[in-house]
């Protein structure tokens, strides 16, 4: 297979489609379960879709461009995770065509070939979490285009004062859809100040290029009178270095064991004995800090799942397309592309079907709440972190995170806090409120009339009248 994709043909892309739509196709027939992040980007597209803006009228740390398209996606297929599987399977065939080119057309390789985009594909099926459509698949797609823009700076025939701009320009809107991609700035500072020609200027227009987003979404709150809104809700969560463990540390090992190991094999190659060009050098170079600081990156991002190794895998499909070129004789390149091939699709579906037991999903995974028959189908409060709820029910008012939500109902004695309570509650009212912790009573005491409208029917469970 190795050597079909080997030539320099677009037409070969049409049979990476069809070998990737294969290997996908068990994945969209018998569909995983609803992960949390999952979950919660139907919540947020629900509440996006009837008007809510993100922070003003929804408490969420989740970045702007994500909770839009997460809005978007809602309007069009609405609560089907299928149809979302399938964009992120179109997402990620285009980020795999894109990086190939990108390769091809920076001369990266001794040989213009197709291979990049074929092992970015197999890469990307280490595990089935990598098929939801979230703000790290859409983020990194902006990391491509800036990761292009960075290779094409290194070409110092080609250096123009537009591509810093945009490189500062992509890292920014990729950080507006999945924050720790941030991280992404200093590494491209510091390969720049390293490998290329450039003043102090050049710099200040990077950081230009970068700061310009997020000015213009700080300007949109300012018009609004809501950046303490944005500052409490976007920026300061995620500035934190506190982060959701999904998975654990050993889960991620294993389903990353074997592109580990070619990765190590590869890097151990390519510093040995192996005659680059200049350009090919700092080529490796650059592509070695890129995979440090998507290391980086898997260490501040606030979800912890297999989907925050993504960044990784250009320059693991760099490294892995290296090795496998310098391979003479053509049975070992066969036969340990077969090894790679197979080993990650093994590993993956072995994997969620619960064979590998190191491996474990419990805490991504949304488990059904046990909850009784007149809590379905309702417009839901939970007043404490169990998205579950929502699996069959509806989110009411803005208070989707919880941790952000919790200092808000912890705290009565503020009368922003109250006023925030009341205006939610008369613009989206639930027809169910759980509130196992008791945070309501307060809350009742100070709005007499929202008491009335609401009765207790058992512990911890208020019901509309």
């Amino acid at each position: 297979m190795l050597r079909y994709f080997r030539i320099n043909d677009p037409y070969r892309l049409v049979m990476l489609l069809v070998i990737m739509t294969g290997v996908y196709l068990p994945a969209f027939i018998d569909i995983p379960d609803m992960t949390i992040p999952e979950l919660k980007s139907i919540l947020i597209g629900e509440k996006i879709t009837d008007g809510s803006v993100p922070y003003t009228d929804l408490v969420d740390s989740t970045p702007p461009l994500t909770s839009w398209v997460y809005g978007f996606v809602d309007l069009l297929f609405g609560r089907s995770l299928l149809a979302r599987h399938i964009l992120a399977f179109v997402l990620i065939f285009l980020q795999s065509v894109y990086l190939g080119l990108v390769f091809i057309n920076r001369k990266v390789f001794a040989e213009n070939t197709y291979i990049p985009s074929l092992l970015f594909c197999v890469l990307h099926f280490f595990s089935f979490d990598n098929h939801a459509l979230t703000g790290e698949l859409l983020g990194a797609t902006f990391l491509l285009f800036a990761l292009n823009n960075l290779l094409r700076e290194m070409e110092f025939r080609t250096q123009q004062i537009h591509t810093l701009l945009n490189l500062g320009l992509y890292v920014s809107v990729a950080s507006l859809f999945s924050f720790a991609y941030v991280v992404f700035l200093p590494a491209v500072l510091i390969i720049v100040l390293i490998y290329s020609r450039r003043n102090v200027r050049s710099f200040l227009l990077l950081l230009t290029g970068f700061a310009l987003p997020h000015v213009l979404l700080c300007t949109f709150y300012l018009l609004a009178d809501e950046t303490s809104s944005l500052w409490n809700f976007y920026y300061l969560p995620n500035l934190a270095f506190h982060a959701n463990r999904y998975m654990d540390g050993t889960s991620l090992l294993w389903l990353g064991a074997l592109p580990l190991f070619y990765f190590l094999i590869s890097f151990v190659v390519l510093n040995s004995d192996c005659r680059f060009t200049k350009y090919q050098s700092q080529l490796v170079q650059i592509m070695s800090m890129w995979m440090i600081f998507s290391v980086v990156q898997i260490f501040y991002a606030k979800n912890l799942r297999p989907q925050t190794l993504i960044p990784m895998l250009p320059a693991l499909a760099f490294y892995l397309t290296h090795f496998l070129l310098l391979i003479r004789r053509k049975r070992f390149v066969e036969l340990n592309f077969w090894i790679l091939f197979l080993g990650v699709i093994s590993i993956s579906y072995f994997s969620r079907y619960g064979y590998i037991k190191q491996v474990r999903y419990e805490n991504l995974i949304v488990k059904s709440a046990e909850e009784p028959q007149r809590i379905k189908n309702k417009n839901l409060l939970v007043l404490k972190d169990a998205p579950s709820y929502y699996l069959q029910n509806t989110l009411a008012t803005s208070f989707l995170n919880w941790e952000l939500s919790q200092h808000i109902f912890s705290s009565p004695e503020y009368y922003e806090n109250v006023l925030r309570v009341s205006k939610q509650m008369e613009s989206d009212p639930p027809e169910v409120i759980l509130d196992p912790d008791e945070y309501m009573p307060p809350f009742f005491e100070r709005l007499p009339k929202l008491k009335l409208e609401y009765e207790l029917i058992a512990p911890g469970e208020y019901h509309r009248r």
